[in-house]
């Protein structure tokens, strides 16, 4: 139960954050508080809204696309031809509409981990498969997911084994116990 509070929590949060970027000239701090105590009708509505957002989102992605290609188009495409090759402009020609694309980006991934985390998934880096959340490889490309401090540290150790019948072993034991096979 405290998991669905958190990510409510957390699509909350994000959908504040989307909001106080398509409108600039509200402020973020100024977005109704919502609590967890509402009625259920209104949970409801939370994921239209954060749909909504990230349409919002993806319109505006297009939009810096759109405007880094054209500026792209004049730098590159409409200069006069000189009879030698065309140099590649400067990267920090486009460095506002990265910037732009990137945070945009940066705001749509977040809401889409946040849904599928509410799912139980997780995207896949590399290919965008959705896999289970304690997945540790992806099961369409093979991605390797980074593990965790704490989920290292809850692996139990190994215990040694027997290499003759397989009984557990003492970690500093030279000769098993059950079968007498030396180590």
């Amino acid at each position: 139960m405290e998991e669905k509070l958190d990510l409510e929590k957390a699509v909350e949060e994000e959908k504040k954050e989307v909001e106080g970027t398509v409108v600039p000239d509200k402020p973020v701090a100024s977005a109704p508080a919502e609590s967890s105590d509402e009625p259920e009708g209104k949970e409801e509505e939370a994921p239209e809204a954060v749909n909504i957002n990230k349409e919002e989102l993806k319109k505006q992605l297009n939009e810096a696309y759109n405007e880094l290609g054209q500026k792209f188009f004049k730098e590159v495409c409409q200069q006069p031809m000189s009879g030698r090759p065309r140099e590649l402009p400067r990267p920090s020609l486009f460095t506002d509409q990265i910037t732009r694309i990137k945070s945009v980006k940066e705001k749509i991934d977040r809401i889409v981990a946040t849904e599928l985390a509410a799912k139980g998934l997780k995207a896949c880096p590399d290919c965008e498969n959705e896999v289970v959340l304690e997945s540790r490889f992806c099961n369409m490309c093979g991605y390797k997911f980074p593990v965790k401090n704490d989920e290292k540290k809850m692996r139990p150790t190994p215990v040694p084994r027997c290499k003759q019948c397989g009984a557990n072993l003492e970690p500093d034991s030279i000769f098993c116990s059950a079968c007498g096979k030396r180590q």
